[in-house]
C-alpha cells in the first residue's frame, strides 16, 4: 500500500511537471514580451504563436541586441524579417534547406557562392536605381509610357518605303 502511494505520488509529480513544462514551452507569449521587443519583432507577430521555444529564444536574443546595432544593420534586419514573414511554409523550408546545404560546403566554396550572390544583388539594385535616360531635349525618355488615346502607333508614322528595322529591308531587284 505504501509503495502504491509513493508510486502514485511520483506519477502525479511527473504529470504535473509535464503539464507545467508544456505550458512553459509556449512562453513567452507575445503579450509577455517587453514593449521594446514587440516593437522590434512586430513583423513576426502573426507567426509568434507557431514558433517553438528555441525559435522564440533566438528572436528575443536578437531583439535584445537590436538597440546596439547600427541603423543600417537595424534596417537590414527589419527588411529581412518582413520578407521572412511573407514567405509560405514551403518557401521557408526551401530557404532552410539552402542554408543547411551552404554550410556543408568548404569555406572557399561558401565564399565564392556568397560573393556571386552579393554581386547579383548589387547588379539588381543598380538596375532598380538607374534613372530613365534623357533625350536630347532634356526630357525623360518616353519608353514604357502608354501612347495617348487615339494616337496612331509609331509604325503608322513611317511611310511604306521606310522599313521599321534593317531586317525588313530587302535588296532592290537587279535588272
Amino acid at each position: 500500500m505504501a509503495n502504491a502511494l509513493v508510486s502514485l505520488a511520483l506519477l502525479l509529480c511527473f504529470v504535473l511537471s509535464a503539464t507545467c513544462f508544456a505550458a512553459q514551452a509556449g512562453r513567452p507569449a507575445w503579450a509577455e514580451l517587453t514593449p521594446a521587443q514587440r516593437s522590434v519583432l512586430a513583423p513576426l507577430q502573426a507567426e509568434w504563436e507557431r514558433f517553438g521555444p528555441e525559435q522564440r529564444r533566438r528572436w528575443i536574443a536578437l531583439a535584445d541586441r537590436y538597440p546596439k546595432l547600427t541603423p543600417a544593420e537595424q534596417n537590414r534586419i527589419q527588411v529581412r524579417m518582413r520578407d521572412w514573414a511573407k514567405l509560405t511554409p514551403a518557401q521557408r523550408d526551401a530557404a532552410r534547406a539552402r542554408y543547411r546545404a551552404l554550410f556543408k560546403l568548404t569555406p572557399e566554396q561558401r565564399r565564392a557562392i556568397i560573393k556571386q550572390w552579393t554581386e547579383s544583388q548589387e547588379a539588381q539594385q543598380a538596375i532598380v536605381e538607374t534613372p530613365a535616360p534623357e533625350s536630347a531635349e532634356g526630357t525623360k525618355s518616353e519608353e514604357g509610357t502608354k501612347p495617348e488615346e487615339g494616337a496612331a502607333p509609331a509604325d503608322a508614322e513611317r511611310t511604306p518605303e521606310e522599313p521599321a528595322t534593317p531586317a525588313e529591308k530587302t535588296p532592290a531587284p537587279t535588272p
